[in-house]
């Protein structure tokens, strides 16, 4: 049997697999290579999943003294270094479950730390997907050719003709069916559905595939940008309704596809929270490679650390090295929570709501908390804006069982729904409080996800104006819809039903309303933190301690109200789009005078001893310095809590338990 001798930190573990005929015995050696990024060694980075982890296979490691020592690995591996091996030539590979010694926590824990060099520096990406099975051949065939038809422009994500013959074709036709017979269609919904897309690890490998990867099913291969393309372009157009699986597996693997920049880490965690891990402190280890520099050299893979170390670890590295108590936000008061505190996402369960986007609610605050290290409380300062009076659940538990509201019956038990929850808060906020609350209560039940948010106006999120008439039709008592006018309601009633799985509508008892989770009840708080960027709801516990319920969408305290107060109403906070950066960036826009800023309209002077600091990116964000102490910041020095202090606004502590 192979003994791993101990490698030194600067170095890595190659693998040569040595030529053969397909189906004979699979021999290997390994050897040191260090990664000088002037000189990195020539290897393939193998992306792969590994299946079940029975060593039910053997290869033969060539020392080099002569010997020949057996080293057992999973099927899926074996079946992978079959395929890959050339018949003449031997071929040069790194592969983490070779490659690492994976009894070794010490060298796991330095070689994960390494994996973005490792991918970033191989020669090629190789994306083992298995045997051919299933008709996997005709799928990559036909993705293959739907891309060969199509030219994209990854900047603005537009898809062009890739030849003059193209242009009047159905491939480029997005809102027709790719032209592909049934047969095709399952032969790709079944490639789609292999374990390796739901792998977690490969997000970062093809993430870091930066000098371009390879796809290989079986004998067939296509390039992941063709992949990517032809994945685009399915995720575009329409789709067939007849092929079960079509959507959700080309929705999962245009997500995966979608990788193109550095998103925070709460961004990639609650991208993968369906991705599949056998050791979940890989939740955290197995993206930090996808995420900014000063949140990932902030975390260090530690394999000696129990699954409940890394999480509440990587809480507090958050707020106290990153400035950031957002993480908060992906907390949710479920049974399962065990030993782990409230205030500790877990990540080895499931949410049971959607996210909450581009909310401000603490502005650009920075967090204010207490933790001493080991402590299963964490102490953090901000706002009491309310008790809920009433919370009413949404949906059923089984609604979850709904993959689309797409359909007529689904789109009928979505009504029902919403026909519940308004009469209910008719009852509760009588008629003329409704009817005044109509935009406040449709903002809230779509979590404003409206294209009048986005400058300028995005097409792909629900026009508010024309849907909130609507809203009122469907909200209306009398209203008995028929099947054409809920069709014309899809995407309302869709963006309705996504937001109300797993929540509860709550009414505050000075009559703000909001979207909660299902377990929130009457008597919790609705807190605003300073660095947290939704509102969160806490619950009462003994001796003035409190659980974290999860985040909240409350209307009326999305955008900094708790700390400066509404905005005047010709103003507006909206998500402009920069060309120089290709993204959107908070802006505030004077409808009135159709004018727009990157500063708070609401902000007075900057308190003494700071400036504002000229710097390449000034027309979509600020940057501040501090003229007396000579650092620089972020974080608005007038929403830091000496500058709260001083305006007289409320603070409270709140004790996390």
């Amino acid at each position: 049997m192979y003994i791993y001798q101990t490698l030194d930190e600067q170095c890595i573990r190659i693998l040569t697999l040595s030529a053969g005929p397909f189906g004979s015995d699979v021999h290997i050696s390994l050897n040191y290579a260090k990664l000088d990024a002037g000189d990195p060694p020539g290897y393939e980075a193998l992306s792969y999943t590994w299946g079940s982890n029975h060593l039910s296979h053997m290869v033969f490691v060539d020392t080099e003294d002569g010997q020949q020592q057996s080293l057992p690995v999973t099927e899926n591996l074996h079946a992978a270094l079959l395929h890959l091996r050339d018949t003449s030539s031997p071929r040069t590979l790194w592969i983490d479950a070779v490659c690492i010694n994976q009894d070794d926590d010490e060298e796991r824990s330095q070689q994960v730390a390494r994996m973005g060099d490792i991918y970033r520096s191989a020669a090629k990406v190789i994306i083992w997907l298995g045997p051919e099975r299933d008709n996997s051949t005709t799928a990559i065939h036909a993705l293959e050719e739907l891309a060969s038809k199509l030219n994209v422009d990854w900047t603005h994500y537009t898809i062009s003709a890739a030849s003059q013959e193209d242009i009047e074709s159905d491939w480029l036709d997005l809102t027709q069916h790719a032209p592909f017979d049934d047969e095709t269609w399952f032969s790709v919904v079944r490639l789609l559905n292999r374990s390796w897309f739901s792998r977690l690890w490969i997000w970062q490998e093809v993430f870091l595939a930066h000098k371009g990867a390879t796809m290989i099913c079986g004998h067939s291969t296509i390039s992941w940008e063709g992949f990517r393309k032809a994945i685009l372009s399915l995720y575009r157009r329409r789709k067939p309704n007849r092929i079960p699986d079509l959507q959700k597996t080309v929705t999962r693997a245009w997500q995966i596809c979608n990788l193109n920049d550095q998103p925070s880490l709460r961004t990639i965690l609650r991208r993968t929270k369906d991705a599949q891990c056998s050791d979940q402190r890989d939740r955290i280890y197995g993206v930090l490679n996808l995420v900014e520099e000063n949140e990932r050299t902030a975390i260090q893979p530690d394999y000696t650390k129990t699954t409940l170390e890394v999480f509440r670890d990587l809480m507090v590295t958050s707020i106290f090295e990153c400035g950031d108590l957002t993480l908060l936000t992906c907390c949710e008061l479920q049974d399962e929570r065990g030993d782990i505190p409230s205030w500790v996402p877990n990540w080895s369960v499931s949410r049971k709501c959607k996210e909450i986007w581009g909310e401000r609610a603490c502005w650009n605050s920075l967090p204010q908390a207490r933790y001493k290290d080991g402590d299963a409380h964490l102490n953090v300062t901000g706002r009491r804006m309310g008790t809920i009076l009433r919370a009413q659940q949404i949906l059923t538990d089984n609604s979850s069982s709904l993959a689309s509201v797409g359909k007529v019956p689904q789109l009928r038990e979505t009504y029902a729904a919403l026909k519940s929850l308004t009469t209910w808060l008719r009852r509760q906020l009588e008629t003329v409080d409704f009817d005044e609350q109509l935009e406040s209560i449709y903002r809230t039940i779509c979590c404003n996800e409206f294209s009048d948010r986005y400058e300028p106006v995005n097409e792909a999120h629900i026009d508010f104006r024309d849907s909130l008439i609507r809203f009122s039709t469907l909200a209306d008592p009398k209203t008995d819809p028929t099947d054409d006018f809920l069709k014309s309601c899809a995407m309302l009633l869709d963006a309705f039903y996504l937001n109300a799985l797993g929540r509860s509508f709550i009414v505050t008892a000075d009559s703000h309303v909001g979207l909660a989770p299902k377990t929130a009840r009457e008597g919790d708080i609705v807190a605003v933190l300073l660095g947290c960027q939704s509102p969160i709801i806490l619950q009462p516990s003994k001796d003035e301690e409190y659980l974290v319920v999860g985040e909240a969408y409350v209307h009326g305290l999305m955008t900094g109200e708790a700390f400066l107060g509404p905005l005047s109403s010709n103003w507006q906070r909206v998500a402009r789009y920069d060309e120089s950066t290709g993204a959107n960036w908070d802006a505030f826009i004077d409808r009135g005078r159709s004018m727009w800023q990157v500063e708070d309209p609401r902000l007075g002077p900057l308190p003494e001893g700071w400036v504002e600091e000229k710097h390449p990116m000034q027309h979509v964000f600020a940057r501040y310095r501090n003229s007396v102490e000579g650092y620089a910041s972020i974080y608005d020095p007038r929403m830091m809590l000496f500058a709260l202090r001083a305006r007289n606004v409320e603070l409270d502590e709140f004790k996390l338990i």
